[in-house]
């Protein structure tokens, strides 16, 4: 089939073992690159101090950023979600929205995070869904866990399973990359750099 084309997209792939694969070592397969609209992104590592746990070190980081642009939190689940709304409500003022994006709100709560906040601050608390599924209009600032629930199946026991297990680096970049569109951003990891360079 010399006519067929198959076309690899992906803003974070690794396009030269994609080529050498498609391709031989001699002559890889074609690599074209698009560059889209973006911005710098500096990355900032603050891994919580021992005794403070997730809801204050997303405190902290969200006191530590300017503030003036909308936030998104990424968060394994959507109990984290709950919980650190709820935390993140008794901390900030009047003038920040708090808005929480997992898959069981219903489709009215899920569309708040598509309308501006009119004036307001808003921090979108979500899920790995806002990586690379929505996106969330007017991000600024990202703070990063780290974390995600990952389906995994376990063939002995015939069961699918959710565990909450570190990132790959590739997500983390992706979690980053969504704080550059609209102008230069911030994404704090609450990680150790060492750590993320471990990272699969």
């Amino acid at each position: 089939r010399p006519d067929l084309k198959l076309i690899i997209t992906s803003a974070t792939i690794d396009p030269d073992s994609f080529a050498r694969y498609f391709g031989s070592e001699e002559q890889p397969a074609p690599v074209v690159q698009v560059s889209g609209r973006s911005y710098p992104v500096d990355i900032l590592y603050r891994p919580p101090a021992t005794g403070i746990d997730q809801q204050e070190s997303i405190g902290r980081a969200l006191e530590e950023l300017p503030n003036r642009g909308d936030v998104l939190v990424f968060l394994p689940g959507e109990r984290d979600i709950r919980e650190t709304a709820k935390a993140l409500d008794k901390r900030v003022g009047a003038g920040t929205q708090i808005l929480p994006l997992f898959g069981r709100l219903s489709s009215a709560e899920q569309q708040r995070i598509f309308h501006p906040g009119g004036g307001a601050r808003r921090v979108v608390l979500a899920t790995n869904v806002a990586e690379t599924s929505i996106t969330v209009p007017g991000i600024r600032y990202v703070i990063d866990t780290g974390l995600a629930r990952i389906s995994r199946d376990s063939y002995r026991s015939k069961v699918q399973r959710l565990p909450i297990e570190p990132i790959s680096q590739a997500s983390a970049n992706q979690r980053a990359g969504r704080c550059g569109r609209v102008a230069a951003g911030i994404c704090i990891r609450l990680y150790e750099e060492e750590d993320f360079e471990q990272r699969e």
